[in-house]
């Protein structure tokens, strides 16, 4: 009865439209009042109360609206919705619980199929609310919890544990172990976008005044890691020395004051003490970075890898000190800072022990975008921060771990299978693990004795400097500065150089800049070949070559035979241009064109060899390629058949002169010797053909490699064949010394493409991603790891 009289109410009402704006009896403040008995009323008066004139029709559909609106019951037409807010204030009744709020998780929040998601255990219930708006509560006593969040990097143990399992279980041998580490490592390395390490910029670092305290001195640096981007630091020495001293980073946590901390002075101040150069630096937005970023900036994801790239920076600098000892470098952190401990030592050899303080879990990934802000953990089909812990076997490393974090149950389940990893190397006594079940989350002494005790050990130190008479820690001749004394800028950032980039939008754009001068100014670039790939001239090539992590592909010229010339697809306009068009997306340079086609046919007998040529130099042009190959093959072995000598000579001559014209360069591959090369490159006499030096020819001669690349010079090699027996990889070949390569090629001052033709493993010589995957990881260590 209330319905249909309330109806008819509206009927009249829509008849009464100018007297009822005229009338006192439907003021603001009479249908205020009328809304106290109900509350279709009070929208009625709402709307007559503007003043507004309607038509009655118009005027009487809004009516019938309000009212059915009003008085609708949820159904799964509006999903059961209903406000975040509402809903918990519903739970905290039901289930006699209380909830803290924070008003911005919930504004504007919905819970679709709200009462459906209610179970007998509130902790369900609430999870079911919860999880899918990204939230969730953290219970801090019997019926009290706190909304929070949700946090991706938080498993639950038993999840954490399972997932360490399931990558555990990839893996059953030392050679298992080392092909996952060799895909983990430059994947890591791509997803931190630092597979092309920056340029270092040429500033010197900045330097405060040396200040001297008891067995220990003191310095503030400032090293430029970007154009116009500082990383700050202390730098603590001993007071006294002798040759060489160990170096050790000290990577800093999310602790309120970081690197002025108390705690944080201790430890440096007492490693400096034990004999080591000890360096304490800002993470990226915290600390004096401050005068150019924002404190939010720390939380962006690109801070993660600003971090990585200022503790390579750093170390790069420490060990360019004249007494810092290379094959003696540690480094520690807590918390966040123990994450970066992790994660450096995984990335950069030159790291010899590591200690890891108070982060390390297999059910906590870092809660801190600078941890897990950049998707390192995608890594090989997804990984953890134990396994890549597990990267430093078999170097010494020292977990640290507590009750009152995600530590806690360190001894358990991680550290097991970190003995497990160490054992394959039969150093397992290399890895070891302090839990402290009583204490909580912090780098106070407890913590630092036994890192204190560990890098004494494994670098060479005296702890007895740090003891008192009894043989316990004594830190109280150290000396606490205040936070200004540890500046590098002056008290207000004064001293910050003119052409510091502020603002992250700003690094952004600089560091964008120089990864592509980076990409495309690498000294040494590793190269693949689409022939070898089983793709000759297929454009899937570039896809795989880029999927293996290669810099760029060698594409084949096609077929030769009894062609006039070759079987050359790309002069088609479409197919040229797709080839070009992926190229760019998939960021892998097409480097050079390959007549390979003249390996079977001969180059000194064919009377169409120049059509040949020219079809190879006018492809190059289209494309924007500068290198060309051009194997003499076996019918113009010059060596073996001297009498074609001056055939092969004229004809190159030929091609050289063409090839200068077009401003490319021809590489030729022989069986010469380099001396013998030497010379037939004087003979031809064209600075546009060069040797396309080639490792398994002098190797397989009994030639010694390093005279060889000498004697020929760095301007006679156009590229190199970075090959050697097609049964081993290059990692694992007894003939090749890859470092001593390097070393030789950095003296003669030498850059430019390392090429891998061969060097398969003969237990599967017919898998290329297998193949050709290993050797580019081994030669980007090589060659661009720093």
């Amino acid at each position: 009865m209330k319905s249909t009289s309330v109806f008819y109410s509206i009927i009249v009402a829509s008849h009464s439209c100018t007297a009822l704006h005229d009338s006192s009896f439907f003021s603001r403040k009479a249908a205020k009042e009328q809304s106290k008995k109900e509350d279709f009323s009070k929208n009625v008066a709402s709307l007559f109360s503007l003043r507004l004139c309607v038509k009655p029709i118009l005027l009487l559909c809004v009516f019938v609206s309000l009212w059915f609106n009003s008085n609708a019951q949820l159904n799964t037409d509006q999903q059961y919705a209903k406000p975040l807010k509402e809903v918990l204030n519903d739970v905290q009744k039901k289930y006699g619980v209380t909830i803290k709020i924070d008003e911005n998780l919930v504004k504007n929040k919905t819970v679709t199929y709200a009462e459906w998601k209610y179970r007998p255990d509130v902790e369900v219930t609430l999870d079911n609310i919860l999880k899918p708006l990204d939230l969730k509560v953290k219970k801090e006593k019997d019926k009290q919890y706190k909304l929070s969040a949700y946090e991706y990097y938080r498993w639950p143990i038993e999840e954490g544990w399972a997932e360490m399992d399931r990558i555990a279980a990839q893996y059953k041998t030392v050679e298992e172990w080392e092909k996952r580490k060799a895909e983990l490592k430059p994947c890591l390395k791509e997803a931190l976008q630092l597979d092309h390490l920056p340029a270092a910029p040429t500033t010197k670092p900045i330097v405060t005044a040396k200040r001297i305290f008891d067995g220990y001195t003191v310095e503030n640096v400032a090293i430029e890691i970007l154009p116009g981007v500082w990383i700050n630091g202390s730098l603590y020495k001993p007071l006294k020395f002798k040759g060489k001293i160990p170096v050790i980073l000290n990577p800093d946590g999310h602790w309120d004051k970081q690197r002025y901390r108390a705690d944080c002075q201790l430890r440096c101040a007492a490693m400096a003490k034990m004999g080591a150069i000890a360096f304490s630096y800002d993470l990226f937005a915290w600390g004096e970075s401050l005068l150019q970023f924002k404190s939010e900036d720390h939380r962006r994801s690109l801070a993660m890898t600003i971090q990585a790239l200022g503790g390579i920076r750093i170390l790069h600098y420490l060990l360019s000190l004249k007494e810092a000892d290379a094959n003696r470098v540690g480094i520690t952190g807590g918390s966040g800072g123990g994450s970066h401990t992790v994660l450096l030592t995984a990335l950069d050899d030159r790291i010899k022990v590591s200690a890891p303080v108070v982060s390390l879990s297999s059910y906590f990934y870092g809660g801190c975008p600078c941890e897990s802000g950049m998707n390192i953990h995608a890594c090989g089909g997804r990984t953890n921060n134990v396994e890549i812990a597990a990267m430093a076997a078999p170097r010494p490393q020292l977990i640290v771990s507590d009750g009152g974090d995600w530590t806690d149950k360190m001894p358990e389940h991680d550290f097991p299978y970190l003995q497990t990893m160490y054992s394959w190397y039969n150093k397992k006594e290399n890895v070891s693990n302090v839990h402290l079940p009583q204490d909580k989350h912090d780098f106070g002494i407890t913590k630092r004795t036994p890192v204190y005790e560990f890098m004494a050990k494994q670098l060479g130190l005296n702890i007895k400097a740090i003891q008192d008479a009894n043989g316990k820690i004594d830190e109280t001749k150290i000396t606490i500065e205040p936070e200004k004394s540890l500046f590098v800028f002056g008290d207000n950032g004064e001293k910050l150089p003119a052409h510091a980039v502020k603002g992250f939008e700003n690094l952004e754009r600089v560091f964008a800049e120089e990864i592509e001068k980076a990409r495309t100014n690498q000294r040494y670039k590793i190269g693949l070949i689409d022939l070898m790939l089983l793709k000759r001239q297929k454009l899937s090539a570039i896809t795989f070559a880029s999927e293996l992590k290669a810099d760029g592909l060698e594409v084949d010229m096609g077929g030769l035979g009894n062609r006039p010339t070759f079987d050359n697809q790309l002069l088609i306009d479409s197919v040229r241009n797709q080839f070009i068009k992926t190229a760019k997306e998939k960021k892998v340079e097409i480097f050079c064109l390959a007549m390979t086609g003249y390996y079977a046919q001969s180059f000194c007998g064919r009377a169409e060899y120049i059509r040949s040529i020219e079809d190879c130099i006018k492809t190059m042009k289209l494309m924007n390629v500068k290198h060309a190959f051009l194997p003499l093959g076996v019918q113009c072995d010059i060596k073996k058949n001297p009498a074609i000598r001056d055939s092969v000579i004229a004809r190159l001559k030929v091609a050289g002169k063409m090839a200068e014209e077009a401003g490319v360069i021809i590489g030729i591959e022989t069986s010469l010797t380099a001396k013998e090369e030497v010379e037939l490159l004087k003979q031809i006499g064209s600075p546009a053909i060069k040797i396309y030096f080639n490792f398994s020819n002098p190797l397989k001669e009994g030639r010694d490699l390093i005279s060889e690349l000498k004697i020929l010079g760095k301007d006679r090699i156009s590229m190199i064949h970075a090959t050697n027996k097609d049964s081993v990889w290059l990692q694992n070949d007894p003939q090749l010394d890859l470092y001593k390569v390097k070393k030789c090629l950095d003296e003669m001052g030498w850059s430019g493409w390392l090429v891998i033709e061969r060097s398969r493993d003969a237990r599967k010589p017919t898998d290329p991603r297998y193949n050709y995957g290993a050797n580019t990881a081994y030669l980007k260590k090589v060659f661009q790891g720093e």
